[in-house]
């Protein structure tokens, strides 16, 4: 498709990305997203699950069927993949459930990729779509979600409050993951907006209270890491920050306890606005771009950007502006904040620009391998510009 590389509106700017997401479907060997895994073999939900939700959005705000028919048809497969024990594999298995035999479930657990980092971002797709579904499919679609959080999660739930993240490649992870906490957040708070039981939401709130125990005196959080042993790293880089931040979002806006929510909107005021926080790594019309690791200084804690892909950090870059947004609309309509904000929407609805961010770039070029995903991300800023609160109801 031709992308007018100008400045656009956000609505303008949201369809186009809609519209492309559309066109980077492919069929071989079967049909799927252009993703970062140019074989083809090793496909993983996670990767989709956020073009999945921004398509699931644009079919809302412009009551267009197309892009919730896509979705849906996705949304479906994965489900199809749900194991006995209401897990899900991180990677696409191109087999449903029903054709596995006990030896392969077995091996699934003995070596396979059955993480909660993953998952807990993409249940929420599974909710957002069950509004556009009838009764039947709606629930089967909640009974999945129920299931996983039923029957999974509370494996790796941990005494402290926290989760750990599953399995991967074989590896038990039963230690404190900050980004497979902050996805699990926000599932638990999202279903019980959906369900009405407050179960959930107070297993959020827990968890969140956990990970706002452990934060620096410079306003940052301490991400918790379980790879390949439990250490702690300051929390600097913008791809973990997003999940952190959406899941202190998604508990804030479902829980009922004053002092979990006064607790959240503390952490939250302190790490976007601190010396070191997130505003300080913004520059100009948005992110700073040039924002590498750099090794500790004596006395300092390893930043959570090491090791980071650059190109996945910034396709995550571009969903913050999202949370920010609901800071501004539920905690606190800060001048300064909003002027970043404002800065950021006209960056992502201005094609062209967005493209150094991944938005809709080229998937077959090194710099674009992560272009789906970042249209995904932008899609949920956009949309939650256009229609406050948009990204965080679910009916």
């Amino acid at each position: 498709m031709d992308i007018p590389y100008q400045q656009l509106t956000e609505e303008e700017a949201f369809k186009v990305y809609a519209d492309w997401l559309l066109e980077q479907q492919v069929d071989e060997p079967v049909k799927f997203f252009t993703c970062v895994e140019k074989t083809r073999k090793a496909m993983e939900w996670y990767m989709i699950f956020y073009p999945l939700r921004a398509l699931l959005l644009a079919g809302k705000l412009f009551n267009e069927q197309k892009y919730i028919d896509t979705a849906v048809g996705y949304i479906d497969t994965y489900i199809s993949e749900q194991l006995p024990n209401g897990a899900f594999t991180s990677n696409y298995r191109q087999q449903p459930t029903d054709k596995l035999s006990k030896k392969d479930f077995h091996e699934i657990l003995r070596c396979g990729k059955v993480n909660v980092a993953d998952v807990g971002s993409n249940v929420i797709g599974i909710m957002q779509a069950a509004e556009f579904v009838d009764q039947n499919k709606r629930n089967t679609y909640l009974h999945a979600v129920r299931r996983w959080l039923d029957e999974w999660v509370p494996i790796w739930a941990l005494p402290e409050g926290g989760y750990g993240n599953g399995i991967w490649c074989g590896h038990k992870l039963n230690a404190p993951y900050t980004c497979g906490m902050s996805t699990v957040m926000m599932a638990l708070a999202a279903f019980t907006q959906v369900t009405g039981d407050r179960e959930y939401v107070e297993n959020a709130e827990r968890c969140c209270e956990f990970q706002c125990s452990k934060w620096l005196d410079d306003g940052r959080p301490i991400f918790l890491n379980c790879y390949p042993t439990p250490f702690e790293q300051s929390l600097d880089d913008y791809s973990h920050s997003f999940y952190l931040l959406e899941g202190m979002c998604w508990t804030h806006r479902v829980s009922e306890n004053p002092e979990i929510k006064k607790l959240i909107e503390k952490r939250l005021t302190e790490w976007i606005f601190s010396k070191k926080g997130l505003l300080s790594q913004w520059d100009k019309s948005w992110f700073l771009f040039q924002n590498p690791y750099r090794p500790p200084l004596p006395g300092e804690m390893q930043s959570s950007r090491c090791g980071l892909r650059l190109g996945w950090e910034l396709a995550k870059s571009n969903g913050i502006i999202h949370t920010f947004l609901y800071y501004l609309n539920h905690i606190d309509e800060n001048p300064e904040l909003r002027k970043t904000v404002d800065a950021g929407l006209k960056y992502l609805s201005h094609p062209l620009k967005a493209r150094m961010s991944g938005v809709a770039s080229d998937p077959e070029e090194s710099y674009g391998m992560f272009a789906v995903q970042s249209a995904g991300f932008a899609g949920l800023s956009l949309a939650e510009a256009i229609r406050k609160d948009v990204v965080f109801t679910l009916v």
